[in-house]
């Protein structure tokens, strides 16, 4: 994609603007997600499981503006999140992809390699060695959840927990990154993909035998749905598969997802919390939308379309980025100039747990970060790591 639209460079430069308002209102703690009616943020004392987003959100701005302070402030968080590495949680792939890997990339400081190689070894050794899933992890951290094991397998595991295999198998070479991943990725495919595209959330294992014991939502509508934030991660899990091995069966895993996501919400729409929500049915307009989920989607998209060169066979994906973007800034502030009294660069309607109601319809960190990554990416031509 060659040409940066005027109207994506406004909504960069809303987003760098909101981060800042975002670190004056967090302070030294770690943004959750803010109430738009209040204007209030909730933080976290650790980051949770989204604080290496919060490091390269202030990273990039840093960068894009020139801030020395957010730069060094970004190198900081990501010494706190340090602590954090033995953790038996599938998001240290998150947490020390977007914050010590970055920072590698970033500065070339070999204590961020070491790290962020600690811990894509540290995630890879969760995998269930009967059947090759990744799973949750004994001590997941996710705010409002409770659930935890090394039997439980959910949709997500295709990006968190194989986001630093990527970037280690680049670094090192050693083929236990790729082929652990693959492993996952088949398992996912095999068991958790429908054949109409959409995903079911989580699989409990026996992790003897490997076979699976049941199948269940957490996040969804019901044990039968499809979490759209669970789809997302399926659909950028398996197109970053594709972009780091070439192997065009994930590719068109990939778009399989993604045509089923189109086909719920059209080629600009952000869709509901769950795509099988039995409300969609009775009164859509009540039922929560989730522009969290449409971000993961667009900043995969935003990747491979910077890549130096892109195989046709990708281009299907990629000729959705520029409707699913725009279709996502309808939903960053100012909505209307003459009434929107939101600061620039909200994204509403984010949606973090429908079924206990939190967070459910608010401006959430990993969203704006998403969009923001993809920003980035389009504007600079490329993605650091």
């Amino acid at each position: 994609m060659s040409k940066f639209e005027p109207r994506w460079q406004t909504a960069l430069d809303s987003l760098c603007e909101r981060v800042l308002q975002i670190r004056d209102a967090a302070g030294q703690a770690w943004p959750y997600h803010c109430d738009p009616t209040t204007g209030e943020w909730d933080t976290t004392d650790d980051g949770d499981w989204c604080g290496g987003h919060w490091v390269e959100c202030l990273r990039i701005v840093g960068e894009l503006t020139g801030d020395r302070r957010l730069l060094d402030e970004s190198a900081e968080r990501t010494e706190r999140l340090r602590r954090y590495l033995e953790r038996d949680d599938m998001f240290r792939g998150h947490r020390f992809y977007y914050s010590a890997a970055r920072q590698f990339a970033w500065t070339g400081e070999s204590k961020y390699r070491t790290l962020a190689l600690a811990a894509a070894w540290a995630v890879r050794s969760m995998a269930i060695p009967s059947n090759g899933g990744m799973p949750i992890g004994t001590q997941v951290q996710v705010r409002s959840t409770q659930l935890s094991g090394r039997d439980k397998v959910c949709v997500d595991n295709v990006h968190p927990n194989l986001i630093l295999d990527w970037w280690a198998y680049k670094q090192t070479g050693d083929e236990a990154f790729a082929q652990g991943a693959r492993r996952h990725l088949d398992l996912t495919a095999r068991d958790f993909v429908l054949a109409d595209g959409s995903t079911i959330e989580f699989i409990d294992y026996d992790v003897a035998t490997g076979q699976k014991l049941r199948h269940y939502t957490l996040l969804g509508a019901h044990d039968e749905s499809c979490w759209s934030r669970g789809q997302s991660w399926a659909v950028a899990g398996y197109l970053r598969a594709w972009e780091a091995l070439g192997d065009e069966r994930y590719l068109a895993i990939g778009n399989h997802l993604l045509d089923y996501w189109i086909g719920q919400t059209g080629e600009s729409g952000v869709p509901p919390w769950d795509f099988k929500d039995p409300a969609l049915g009775q009164d859509r307009a009540s039922v929560p939308l989730d522009t969290s989920a449409a971000a993961v989607v667009v900043e995969q998209l935003a990747r491979m379309a910077v890549l130096p060169s892109l195989h046709p066979a990708a281009r299907t994906a990629t000729d959705r980025l520029a409707p699913m973007l725009d279709g996502l800034l309808e939903h960053l502030t100012p909505i209307n100039k003459a009434s929107d009294k939101h600061p620039r660069g909200v994204l509403l309607n984010g949606c973090f747990n429908q079924p206990k109601k939190y967070a459910n319809r608010s401006e959430l960190i990993w969203g704006t970060a998403y969009l923001l990554f993809a920003l980035y990416y389009l504007k600079t031509g490329r993605v650091i790591e």
